[in-house]
């Protein structure tokens, strides 16, 4: 997978960009002044880092409840710690903690919209994003240190971040390191900055990397950070790119629809083939039945005709002439080898007398045994064949 990692300096507008490659390599690397110059690279996924004082944290202290109840929560435990109203703010926050607290990552819904806007204007499509200050994946005793001229990132082992002005960090470095217990301090320095007394801010010897920009810190540092709180939920969660799923994805979805073409053709032909025999059934029934009164009218309805012809005949132990039919040809239909070729009534032995075109013999004796089960007494007549098809004549009744 080709990612994109990207470094967005607020406050100057800058972008520091790389680009990984499949085999965890860094491809490509570059500053630009505007995502619209990132439009035209070739990638996987996207990912991005912000920094800019106007971001903050904070630690929230929670019943222990479900995450949802605690999310709903935060607003009203907010509003006391907030110069500015909740409602002016976008967060996101952690799970509880094993001591009973969550952290909240803030930052303004009017630099929240200019940042989404920015993607947009460009068509980029990023999958996350995170403040650099929390993204830090390092020991719980390390202190990660990045300053950028006069703005500078804090993290104290992966557990809490900050960015500010540098001399305001500076200033509380000494505290920060005693509270979180730190046991060593990794700065990542400018190799133009002034020189530092760090003996003024810390006890402990720093371990010094120096960079020489924003962009040599990214490639430095990527491998250290990871996006833990993404900013990019809710209304302000990534589009689903559907059309790179479609080019990932277009022969599959290509067979498919074949598949489901060709299903609904086959569904449309034998419901076409089904109604087709239903008209063949219906008009040989007609023909039986005016062969066995030629008198009867032509113009009124069959049913009509049959009940009255069965009007006061008692049927008790013998079954209805139309439901036989159906049964018929039901058992026929449900033999996809078998075919109904003629349909005849006698009289005179209360039997039927079909013939049926089969593929071979075997397809006959599955069709007796189905009317032999369905209470029907069968006797098989003349079989000849024909071209590649058996035309054998059955003779039925209703036992």
């Amino acid at each position: 997978m080709r990612k994109l990692i990207f470094l967005h300096n607020l406050l100057k507008g800058t972008v520091s960009w790389l680009i990984e490659d499949e085999t965890g390599e860094i491809s490509e690397r570059g500053t630009a002044s505007t995502f619209l110059e990132l439009q035209t690279k070739v990638v996987d996924r996207v990912e991005g880092f912000i920094f800019s004082p106007l971001f903050s944290n904070k630690r929230l202290e929670v019943p222990p409840t479900s995450q949802s109840q605690i999310l709903e929560s935060i607003p009203f435990l907010l509003e006391d710690s907030l110069l500015g109203s909740v409602e002016d703010y976008h967060f996101v926050i952690s799970k509880r903690s094993e001591e009973g607290d969550v952290k909240v990552s803030l930052i303004p819904i009017n630099s929240m919209e200019e940042e989404i806007s920015l993607f947009r204007e460009a068509q980029i499509n990023v999958s996350s994003l995170s403040f650099l200050d929390n993204s830090f994946k390092e020991e719980s005793s390390t202190c990660s240190l990045v300053l950028f001229d006069d703005i500078s990132v804090i993290n104290f082992g992966s557990e809490w971040g900050w960015c500010a002005e540098t001399d305001i960090i500076l200033n509380l470095l000494k505290k920060g390191l005693e509270d979180f217990k730190s046991t060593s301090l990794k700065v990542f320095l400018s190799k133009d900055a002034k020189k530092i007394d760090w003996t003024k801010y810390s006890k402990l010897e720093p371990d010094i990397i120096f960079i020489e920009g924003e962009l040599d810190f990214l490639e430095k540092a990527f491998p250290s950070l990871e996006n833990k709180f993404n900013l990019l939920t809710n209304k302000y969660a990534p589009r689903i790119a559907w059309r790179e799923y479609f080019k990932k994805w277009k022969y599959g979805l290509a067979a498919a629809s074949i598949v489901v073409v060709l299903y609904f053709s086959q569904t449309l032909t034998d419901i076409y083939q089904n109604n087709s025999s239903a008209t063949d059934l219906l008009e040989q029934s007609r023909l039986l039945y005016y062969s066995a009164y030629p008198n009867e009218p032509k113009d009124t309805d069959l049913k009509k005709l049959l009940r009255q012809k069965l009007r006061g005949v008692n049927l008790t132990g013998r079954e209805p002439f139309l439901l036989t039919v159906q049964n018929l040809t039901q058992v026929i239909h449900n033999n996809e080898r078998v075919s109904l070729h003629s349909v005849n009534y006698d009289l005179n032995s209360n039997q039927f007398i079909i013939e049926i075109q089969c593929t071979q013999f075997e397809d006959l004796e599955t069709v007796k045994s189905t009317f032999i089960q369905g209470g029907y007494a069968i006797d098989v007549g003349s079989s000849k064949r024909v071209g590649n098809s058996i035309l054998s004549e059955l003779f039925i009744k209703k036992t």
